[in-house]
């Protein structure tokens, strides 16, 4: 290098005789100094293509979402420190360097914070808002008959609810009855809220606008969706049950769980899956069966669960807070959710006397008695009111 630098000393100052030594060195100088840059930019712009692979792999990890945003702020902080040093030329600016650096400190230690106390908290012990809204969804589940088999002056029946009365005549777990009905609103129709989705655009341009919620959802003639419609007595306590074979599906599309609620067998299993266009995560907050906290991202594999214990559980994406459904287990399989035309059938019924139930996610349950005789089909139409 100093031979090359000696000899082009020379050729410049035989070619140009006017220049005076310092003028050649401080060519020769700048010109050593643009070698060097264009090096250094070709680094910079390989580890920068490196590192945005690094970034789309690490979108692909089934990783707690904290963790994610971790991942993605450390190298977002590393491609601008490249770029702040190399192609904007501050590297030799100290002051400028440690002011951005203390910045990066402080926008780095809020981000994290803010994860870590906010609604997208999957670090392992949660967050005060989170267990709080995990507390009062849990107190609320609790209070449902799957907890508690008492019934008391503030249960909205319509038939007399009292263990001493009713009777169980069924002698076999399954047969040939058939219970076909539909549940309908009756009275005021209240206002139904829109979900703010501004956040997410992705999955408001599927809806078309913000969709509304699915905490009622009436049809054309009042009739209600999302009822699960379920035998709580009357089965015989001796039956057993063969689980089915099929595995249920819980998907997030639009940024909204599909179904809203959801029944199975237990023993059966669901996979939740995420077909849109952002990632979520998968939060249960079941207590009988074991619960989970994982992030399905974009185009990531399922996440499959088995079911053993009867319970009702509540599902939520805490980055998407507004994102909720529930998941009956239940011991048999007669049971159905009314879809937005409010019907519903149970069939496969011995002949006997049934306490049907009729659960609704803030209204609670309600229930009715039927008879099933020969193996016939009994009709009814249960009206959901707010009051009875």
């Amino acid at each position: 290098m100093t031979t090359n630098r000696n000899e082009e000393f020379e050729y410049l100052k035989a070619k140009h005789p006017e220049m005076t030594d310092e003028v050649i060195n401080t060519f020769l100088d700048d010109k050593t100094h643009e070698h060097v840059h264009v090096k250094s930019y070709v680094f910079v712009f390989l580890a920068l293509g490196v590192l945005t692979v690094f970034t789309v792999g690490a979108s692909y990890l089934e990783v707690p979402f904290p963790v994610a945003i971790f991942l993605g702020l450390l190298i977002a902080s590393v491609k601008a420190s490249l770029v702040a040093l190399v192609f904007m030329h501050l590297n030799d600016e100290r002051k400028i360097i440690y002011g951005f650096l203390g910045l990066t400190v402080l926008f780095f230690t809020v981000m994290i914070f803010l994860t870590l106390t906010g609604e997208a908290d999957t670090l392992g012990e949660p967050s005060l808002a989170v267990q709080a809204a995990n507390e009062e969804a849990i107190a609320k589940i609790k209070g449902s008959s799957y907890h508690d088999e008492t019934h008391d002056t503030e249960t909205h029946d319509t038939e007399t609810h009292d263990t001493d009365v009713f009777q169980v005549t069924a002698t076999q777990g399954a047969g040939n009855g058939i219970v076909r009905g539909k549940v309908v609103w009756d009275g005021p129709i209240p206002k139904i809220k829109d979900v703010d989705m501004g956040s997410t655009p992705g999955c408001m341009d599927i809806h078309g606008g913000n969709p509304k919620s699915e905490t009622l959802v009436l049809g054309d003639d009042n009739s209600i969706a999302n009822i699960l419609v379920r035998v709580r007595r009357g089965l015989p306590t001796t039956a057993s049950y063969t689980t089915p074979s099929d595995i249920a599906e819980v998907d997030q599309y639009g940024c909204v769980y599909k179904p809203h609620v959801l029944a199975i067998q237990k023993g059966q299993s669901i996979s939740y899956k995420n077909s849109d266009v952002v990632p979520h995560n998968v939060h249960t907050l079941s207590e009988a069966n074991p619960a989970f906290n994982k992030a399905v991202n974009v185009g990531g594999k399922p996440i499959d669960r088995t079911y053993d214990a009867e319970e009702l559980f509540f599902v939520k994406c805490d980055i998407h807070p507004w994102m909720k459904c529930w998941v009956h287990v239940i011991e048999h399989p007669f049971f159905a959710v009314t879809e937005k035309n409010g019907q519903f059938e149970i069939a496969g019924l011995p002949d006997g006397q049934f306490e049907l139930e009729f659960w609704h996610e803030k209204m609670g349950t309600r229930h009715q008695i039927v008879s099933i005789a020969d193996g016939q089909l009994t009709e009814l139409e249960y009206r959901f009111t707010k009051e009875n």
